[in-house]
């Protein structure tokens, strides 16, 4: 199916499985910097235990960091993450450059802190906001560490140089805004990149949500393999030639039945006995291609080759016969009586329709002579009649009984029909 136009707003599936996603990169990020944390404190312990001189300070910086994203991860365990803690999170990932650039100025001077780690984790906080798929937290991310940045650069550091430091440039106004313009950069790049990921994820969120959609309303009628062969966009264009099983059904005297009761319970009847006569045509790996009525087109052998689709469709009517006598016993679908005509042969399958709605369904002589053995179940008062092709193709092992050639309407050829013993739970139309 086509995809909406872009104003149209996505529909709640589509925001739930989006904002499950966002949670997990969310997730995702937080572990990543959890575990950041947890080596960072490490190595400052182990620092401290061998005797280096670094301040207690580096420490407890380190600890509130991995205190804060253990927190984060915390939250979204029990569901309490709020979305304002994203802004929360990447302003602590770029406060980490001012908190080691303040650290290094006061262990190591202006000179070390302007060169050493502290302006370039900027950068690595304002990339941690792209993988959580927030646009504007991205674009927010780079404005917070270059602002960051300028202040640092050019009031504490500046003011803390010396002369001949000061003479190399590397504390001049423009120099700091060039690097400032890099980070707000990135975090644009960011911002771009998270949106293209954004849209992507919501196509793909789209996609998803409809394949389910229309796998549940081929999950009512269809087997699961004849199921994931129309899903699999396999189908040949022109359709395809193939032997298949063609079973129609018809429901005895519907129309007096129809005329005799409100047309609410004729729909709740009808929808009653197409449930019951779906689930046991998907048990057998037969596909319900067309609702006629109160009768119904029922296809064994296609999408997907069945080589034994006549034992398939005569099991499948054998089992409808007796859930229908099950139905109208038990007073669900009282005076239901019901005939199945099975014919196989060639046909074309495929989808049929325009650019706006296609359908799959079976085209072909097999499908009317199909109809019309169902037909001569009403004339012979039978309840389940093969063709002689059908007989055939099941082979040795059944009892059939022989009822002769007979004519039928729109065809000059007569039909070689056989029976079936009638069962007990069975009862002739």
């Amino acid at each position: 199916m086509r995809a909406p136009p872009r104003s149209t707003p996505v529909p709640n599936g589509f925001d739930v499985l989006y904002g499950e996603t966002v949670l997990h990169m969310e997730s995702r990020v937080a572990h990543v910097a959890t575990t950041a944390g947890v080596i960072a404190t490490a190595l400052v312990l182990a620092s401290i235990a061998s005797g280096s001189s670094i301040p207690r300070i580096i420490l407890a910086a380190t600890l509130g960091f991995l205190a804060w994203y253990t927190c984060v991860v915390l939250l979204m365990r029990t569901g309490r993450f709020r979305p304002w803690m994203r802004y929360a999170s990447s302003l602590v990932d770029v406060s980490m450059g001012t908190v080691v650039a303040l650290l290094d100025l006061h262990v190591n001077g202006p000179v070390f802190a302007l060169s050493a780690g502290g302006p370039a984790l900027y950068a690595i906080g304002v990339a941690m906001a792209t993988p959580r798929l927030q646009p504007r937290l991205c674009l927010f991310s780079g404005l917070a560490a270059a602002s960051q940045l300028i202040i640092v650069v050019q009031f504490i550091l500046r003011p803390a140089a010396s002369p001949e430091a000061l003479a190399t440039g590397a504390y001049d106004f423009y120099v700091t805004l060039a690097k400032a313009i890099f980070l707000v950069t990135m975090g644009a790049l960011g911002m771009v990149a998270s949106g293209s990921m954004r849209s992507l994820l919501l196509r793909l969120t789209e996609s998803a949500v409809e394949r389910e959609r229309v796998r549940g309303l081929l999950g009512m009628h269809v087997s699961e393999q004849v199921m994931e062969h129309l899903l699999s966009g396999r189908m040949p264009e022109g359709g395809e030639r193939r032997a298949v099983t063609v079973c129609f059904t018809d429901i005895r005297g519907f129309t007096r039945l129809s005329e005799s009761q409100p047309p609410e319970e004729t729909l709740r009847l009808l929808n009653l006995y197409f449930g019951r006569m779906c689930e046991i045509v998907a048990s057998h790996g037969g596909l319900v291609n067309k609702f006629l009525g109160d009768g119904m087109l029922i296809v064994f052998g296609a999408p997907t080759h069945q080589p034994d689709d006549a034992r398939r469709a005569l099991a499948a009517a054998r089992e409808m016969l007796a859930e229908a006598s099950r139905m109208r016993e038990q007073g669900e679908f009282p005076d239901l009586r019901i005939g199945v005509g099975l014919h196989r042969g060639e046909a074309v399958v495929g989808n049929v329709g325009g650019a706006q709605r296609q359908e799959y369904t079976v085209i072909g002589d097999t499908v009317n002579t199909a109809s019309r053995v169902q037909d001569l179940t009403k004339v012979l008062g039978r309840s389940l009649l093969l063709s002689r092709e059908c007989r055939e193709a099941l082979g040795e092992g059944e009892d059939f009984e022989p009822l002769g050639a007979h004519g039928v309407k729109g065809r000059l050829q007569q039909l070689e029909l056989f029976g079936v013993p009638e069962q007990d739970s069975w009862q002739a139309a």
